[in-house]
């Protein structure tokens, strides 16, 4: 009988403080770490992006060094990449660019990585078989916006 009435008032408690508790529940609206609704998608302004003709810009400077550096000319006439049609390796692969010097007007070579296979046993004169679509890691310029503050240092 002493078990059954401690047990009830634990049973008890526990109700009673989770209707106490239920009072300061957050509401949907003011979940997550913005203070607008989280229902709210601000729309963000539309891109442009580089009309430039290849060849015919500075080297545009990158953030940090092993980050892929952009695309400082237009690359619509170019898509899609596929690993038959890839006229980004017809300008840029290494093999007709090596030792030479960038300037304005001469294309950047892919580096070695580039080169062969991540198991080593592809040709280290054949473009990696993953590295055929450029577009995945170097990404064209344009006046877009960071939509977040950047902090990094």
């Amino acid at each position: 009988m002493k078990k059954q009435q401690i047990l009830l008032g634990i049973v008890l408690g526990g109700f009673v403080s989770g209707l106490l508790y239920a009072g300061n529940a957050i509401e949907d609206l003011n979940m997550g770490l913005s203070k607008a609704s989280v229902f709210d998608t601000p729309t963000p302004e539309v891109a442009e992006y580089s009309k430039s003709e290849a060849g015919k810009n500075e080297r545009l400077p990158i953030a940090y060094s092993t980050l892929p550096p952009q695309i400082g000319h237009t690359v619509e006439e170019y898509l899609p990449i596929t690993r038959e049609e890839n006229e980004c390796a017809d300008c840029h692969d290494r093999r007709k660019l090596l030792k030479r010097e960038w300037r304005v007007g001469k294309k950047l070579p892919m580096p070695d990585n580039h080169y062969g296979s991540f198991n080593k046993q592809g040709g280290v004169e054949e473009i990696a078989g993953a590295r055929y679509n450029c577009t995945q890691c170097h990404v064209p310029l344009s006046n877009a916006q960071p939509l977040v503050e950047n902090t990094f240092k």
